[in-house]
């Protein structure tokens, strides 16, 4: 049939059909116009990034920055996060021809042998940073390093910038933390971010320390990465090369300002190390608002290869442990403010009280006392018999007062209504055992001289002192000051707070005479070898004795106070699991911390 003898029918069918399929042509470029241009990273309802999955199967992709927040100082000096040039090495066929000399140069730049270099290199299946071998951490590259290798021509190395998150020689690891895969904590806190794809079940999240507390502001928006684009034989793709992807914000990474000082912190952390200290902690805070300047833990631990049955990297600063004498504080503040004692009363220690076992460190006895000399001497025998006019129940009341049994770090609502523990698994204290009897005499004598059940925290123990220095009023320390987006302007702040204590507080009265009660430690007890210090110091000596399976196991305290005249810091420090028979460490360590704190003022304050 000719086309003319069609008819008006027919062709009017053959005519919609033709413009369907053109309908269907410009809808089909069209498609692939918002695909390939308008929405290549945005694309569809859940934003998948089409840009970003194209390339997915020749991408070869290194994180160097996590995109994590800094951890800044009180000084905005930073504790985390330091930024160094290393050398990224990619992945190459073996059909990809490399000059040897180049490889012989690069060698002689790196400081390594060719055998170490070839047995890296040509093992790789994904990107990786030359690295220290023992550490795997990356090798931190000098600037005449950088230059020489720019000058090289090797197709698979590159030298770029890349996030040290945990520098060798960082300070304050415990309290800091780490950061490391926990698959069920992603999806149990951020679900919503695991649907929209902005975390994985592998994404590394806070494990421990502020790192945990504050990973919600920490976590940023993004890492940085480098990406080199290869075909299927591992050859480099022509004007794809290795190119940055990073988040596009100025507000982020946040900074995490702390109220510690980084210099402080260091000298004390290595004052501890010169001391062999094996187990212990440090505490300074500031006499004014309580804030949390140094806080030191030992044994220490590398938070690039953390070792969670080791427990080397848990904070002993906010962990409870035998007290010994420096509950006696707490004794002595209840006989005061209840009155059960007259200032001038003398109790006789003969060395023993003649029931239940219980004895004098002094063996030979002290004989008359004083309540103040007994608390100077840290005599056992006046501390049992003031105990024997106490409850259990005021015991605990001044306790909860002085607060030595409850969390006493920074809590509350954040701007965003979040409830916030700024420290990390920070635990109570205890007085009484689940299943020890209150009523006991002989409980109640040996938890008034801080043995039996009694627990404390060296932060708990610090804070007490903080505590009396202002006249009964205690503050929640603070650890984190404020956070603050990448342009500085303020996200979060977290202001001083006071304890709130349902029992109230000790008098003033009592609180400053404790205060010089301490003073006498130092110029005539327990605490003479602090006499020769940069300061006039004060506080209270303390060792509790343990049981450790057959071995009989010591913890050395001592907290205080200095300058005496103008009391600016309070220090508490304890050494742990030390043999009975072991020298004191925690008086010498106290005036070394107390030293540093001299020296940081610039002023002797004798």
């Amino acid at each position: 049939m000719k086309p003319s003898q069609l008819s008006a029918l027919e062709k009017r069918r053959i005519f919609l059909v033709l413009f369907a399929i053109l309908l269907l042509f410009i809808g089909i470029i069209g498609k692939l116009f918002w695909i390939q241009i308008a929405a290549t990273e945005n694309y569809s309802s859940r934003g998948v990034n089409l840009l970003k999955n194209s390339v997915i199967q020749r991408q070869r992709a290194l994180v160097l920055d996590s995109g994590r927040g800094e951890i800044l100082d009180r000084n905005l000096k930073p504790l985390t996060g330091k930024m160094i040039k290393s050398l990224v090495v990619f992945p190459m066929s073996k059909e990809v021809r490399v000059d040897p000399q180049q490889v012989n140069q690069l060698v002689r730049i790196l400081q390594t042998t060719k055998e170490r270099w070839l047995a890296f290199s040509s093992q790789l299946k994904e990107p990786q940073v030359w690295s220290v071998t023992d550490t795997g951490k990356p090798v931190a590259l000098s600037a005449g390093q950088e230059a020489q290798i720019q000058t090289l021509t090797l197709p698979n190395v590159k030298v770029t910038e890349m996030e040290d998150r945990y520098p060798t020689g960082m300070t304050a690891r415990q309290l800091i933390g780490f950061i490391g895969q926990n698959p069920d904590r992603v999806m149990r806190l951020y679900g919503d971010d695991l649907e929209k794809g902005k975390l994985t079940l592998t994404s590394k999240i806070g494990g421990a320390g502020l790192e945990k507390t504050f990973d919600l502001f920490l976590r940023g928006i993004g890492e940085t990465s480098i990406s080199y684009f290869t075909d299927a034989g591992k050859r480099p793709l022509a004007g794809l090369d290795a190119r940055m992807i990073a988040p596009d914000n100025t507000f982020y990474p946040v900074k995490l300002v702390i109220t510690l000082d980084g210099s402080i912190q260091q000298r004390i952390e290595a004052l501890m190390d010169s001391m062999q200290i094996r187990d212990g902690a440090v505490v300074v805070q500031e006499v004014k608002q309580g804030d949390i300047v140094a806080m030191a833990s030992r044994p220490n631990y590398d938070p690039t290869q953390v070792d969670l049955a080791s427990n080397n990297w848990s904070n002993y600063a906010v962990k409870a442990t035998a007290p010994g004498s420096i509950f006696k504080t707490v004794v002595a503040a209840a006989a005061l403010d209840e009155g059960v004692v007259d200032p001038k009363e003398t109790f006789n220690c003969e060395g023993a009280l003649g029931k239940y076992g219980f004895t004098c460190w002094l063996r030979a006895g002290h004989g008359p006392l004083t309540l103040e000399q007994g608390f100077a001497q840290s005599c056992n025998i006046v501390f049992a018999k003031v105990m024997q006019r106490l409850t259990a129940s005021q015991l605990e009341t001044y306790a909860h007062k002085l607060g030595v049994l409850n969390e006493v770090g920074w809590t509350g609502k954040t701007d965003t209504q979040l409830i916030l523990h700024q420290l990390d698994a920070e635990e109570s204290g205890q007085l009484f055992g689940a299943h020890t009897p209150h009523d006991d005499e002989g409980v109640l004598m040996q938890t008034a001289i801080g043995q039996r059940d009694v627990m404390m925290t060296p932060l708990q123990a610090s804070n007490m002192i903080v505590t009396l220095l202002n006249g009964g009023k205690g503050y929640s320390p603070r650890v984190v000051q404020e956070i603050r987006y990448q342009t500085d302007r303020l996200m979060e702040s977290y202001a001083p707070k006071l304890q709130q204590v349902e029992a109230g507080r000790v008098s003033a009265a009592t609180s400053k005479t404790l205060l010089n009660w301490m003073r006498e430690v130092v110029t005539d007890g327990t605490g003479k070898g602090l006499q020769d210090a940069k300061w006039k110091l004060a506080g209270k000596s303390g060792t509790a004795q343990m049981q450790n399976g057959k071995q009989e196991k010591v913890n050395q305290w001592f907290i205080g106070y200095g300058p005496v005249a103008t009391p600016k810091y309070a220090v508490s420090v304890v050494v742990k699991n030390l043999n009975a028979s072991d020298s004191n460490k925690s008086i010498p360590l106290f005036k070394g911390v107390m030293d540093i704190l001299a020296s940081s003022e610039g002023s002797s304050g004798r």
